[in-house]
């Protein structure tokens, strides 16, 4: 018997292929002569569920920018955490030498915006920024900023009773 070749992608079918190993499109009718009609009917049924496409995620761009306000909401939004954190430590430690801090801030509403728009033409995977990652992401540097204070305060009142 000569070899099939797949009439989508063109690669070498094998004797009793019932798809394609390569693009998985199914194999002509001679090609699979053995089996049934019932399992031609399986194989047919899997393939339109494996090929039907889940609707396109997308993110909001001007979203992403207007909450780059606060440095890294706009990539927290966007689903990276990390990179949301990264982005808040680097400008607040930028701004100690002020110019750094206002570079990174800028930075950041740079890269939320233009992310947002790589997800949405699918150059980068969806990712869902859950609420509470947002929240936790407000206001953890507010409690952590407040924390210092009131250890800095202790400090300062025990220094005083000690003199």
């Amino acid at each position: 018997m000569t070899a099939n070749y797949c009439s989508n992608c063109g690669e070498a079918l094998k004797e009793y292929a019932i798809v394609c190993a390569n693009c998985g499109r199914p194999a002509p009718k001679e090609n699979a002569a053995h089996e049934t009609e019932q399992e031609s009917e399986n194989v047919q049924t899997e393939q339109i569920h494996e090929n039907e496409q889940r609707p396109i995620q997308t993110k909001n761009s001007a979203l992403a920018l207007i909450f780059s306000i606060y440095p890294g909401l706009g990539q927290v939004y966007n689903g990276r955490f990390w990179k949301g954190i990264f982005f808040l430590i680097a400008t607040v430690a930028g701004f100690i030498l002020l110019i750094p801090g206002i570079a990174i801030w800028i930075l950041g509403f740079y890269d939320a915006y233009t992310e947002a728009e790589q997800i949405n033409k699918s150059e980068k995977p969806y990712a869902e920024a859950s609420v509470w990652e947002m929240i936790v992401f407000l206001f953890l540097p507010v409690f952590l900023v407040f924390a210092l204070f009131a250890i800095a305060f202790i400090l300062f009142v025990s220094l005083l009773r000690v003199y």
